[in-house]
């Protein structure tokens, strides 16, 4: 195993643990952002407001009790509403209510919101995968070419630099062989 394997087997491994980390930690941060909001929105408390004044879903959703009450149509009453506690279901109404319009129920609201969010994540996670995979996929092999770049270009200089040393060797070699008269036209004579 040449030693340029061995450093790329590392650098792959050191690449791999640093982003396996750095989603740790975004997910860490992210989970820790959810329960902070969730806490801080379930402080809201609902004031009190008459709700009773609500005769019609427009005049109870739309008019200056907006956000505070929501419309039963199962008994035609505008109740008070909290957008913390009563998510789900509204006492004395149960499921069925409209809370922020009167054209869509307010489970309808919460499934709509709940597959946008869920779509807005999953973007996320696909294009965090894109970023982190393939483009640092590309970046990496064009790291790794440069890296083997270099590597041959150092191979090469060393190549050329043992050549002029063997040349100039056997340059001094043949200097010497004249010199004692050992040189041969052939050099598979023999010698007297």
């Amino acid at each position: 195993e040449h030693w340029y394997q061995r450093r790329r087997r590392e650098f792959q491994y050191f690449q791999h643990y640093y982003i396996t980390n750095n989603l740790r930690m975004e997910l860490k941060d992210f989970i820790c952002f959810v329960v902070v909001s969730v806490y801080l929105i379930g402080q809201i408390q609902c004031e009190d407001v008459d709700c009773t004044v609500g005769d019609s879903c427009k005049s109870c959703i739309n008019g200056t009790l907006s956000g505070k009450c929501a419309w039963c149509p199962s008994t035609n009453k505008c109740l008070k509403y909290n957008p913390v506690t009563d998510i789900t279901n509204l006492p004395d109404c149960g499921k069925d209510f409209y809370a922020s319009n009167c054209v869509v129920n307010h489970k309808m609201v919460i499934i709509g919101v709940g597959v946008g969010a869920g779509l807005v994540v999953l973007l996320i996670t696909i294009f965090t995968i894109w970023c982190c995979c393939c483009r640092g996929r590309k970046a990496r092999a064009k790291k790794m070419r440069q890296q083997e770049d270099e590597y041959q270009a150092q191979r090469d200089a060393i190549t050329v630099k043992h050549e002029a040393s063997r040349a100039e060797r056997q340059e001094k070699h043949d200097a010497i062989r004249m010199k004692y008269g050992l040189k041969q036209s052939n050099p598979y004579e023999r010698f007297d």
